[in-house]
């Protein structure tokens, strides 16, 4: 399997079909084995997947320190994974946190992106960043296992055990780590969204955190924010439609 170099980090991705590229990166926990499992990956067929563990997770290295999982760095990493596979553009699919790299990469390097999927609410125009840092704290005091315990409690049905067992491998400092990244965020998701001028589709859930609707969002009734991911049955063909758009 490929794995493409950033200085010293590696980044395992697969490369797998043929047809236009699309790239799939996830969100805060969990590696590109959830798109397997959630059947993403069999429903592109007719495309080109690379399909990455980003930095920290899965079988991708594991760098030390917060300054190594910035937004910044996801971003280049995004890059770095079209450079090792030879792609000058390709859509990216991105879930949660992969959203925001998704268009950060789309904001910064318009000529590599053909279009952004993303699942998962984007947070309000007005959130404070610095916010952020009391999230991170918090999962490094309770442990991301507990972290995504809870977040499944508040879900209407049990999310399946594969799911639940990916993001739980997510180790505590990465997650936390890419989690205060984000605490300067000062573009935010709608300041790179406002830039971004290749075609953009958003799914979000329902019962995640309300944010305004714009024409470029598709809001799925009684969802919340682990069942945007998993209820593949919806979303996949919003994906696949859209990505089939001329």
């Amino acid at each position: 399997m490929p794995v493409a170099r950033r200085g010293e980090v590696g980044l395992f991705y697969t490369d797998t079909g043929s047809g236009p590229a699309v790239l799939l990166h996830t969100g805060g926990a969990g590696d590109g084995r959830m798109w397997e499992q959630a059947g993403y990956v069999a429903a592109l067929d007719g495309q080109r997947v690379l399909n990455l563990d980003h930095r920290g997770h899965g079988r991708s290295d594991k760098p030390l320190g917060a300054a190594a999982y910035h937004l910044d760095e996801h971003i280049a990493d995004v890059v770095a994974i079209l450079d090792d596979a030879g792609v000058e553009r390709a859509a990216i699919v991105g879930y949660s946190f992969g959203t925001r790299v998704a268009l950060g990469v789309a904001a910064r390097h318009a000529d590599r992106v053909r279009a952004v999927a993303g699942l998962g609410t984007l947070l309000p125009r007005d959130f404070d960043p610095a916010l952020r840092l009391d999230d991170a704290a918090e999962i490094r005091s309770r442990g991301t296992a507990a972290v995504i315990d809870e977040m499944a409690a508040a879900e209407d049905e049990p999310p399946p055990a594969w799911l639940l067992e990916n993001l739980r491998g997510t180790d505590t400092e990465v997650f936390a780590g890419l989690i205060e990244g984000l605490s300067d965020d000062s573009a935010g998701e709608w300041g790179d969204l406002d830039r971004v001028r290749c075609p953009v589709l958003i799914a979000w859930g329902e019962k995640e955190q309300a944010v305004e609707p714009t024409e470029q969002v598709v809001v799925l009734p009684g969802l919340s924010h682990l069942q945007v991911f998993y209820r593949a049955d919806l979303t996949i063909p919003l994906i696949t439609d859209f990505l089939a758009r001329p």
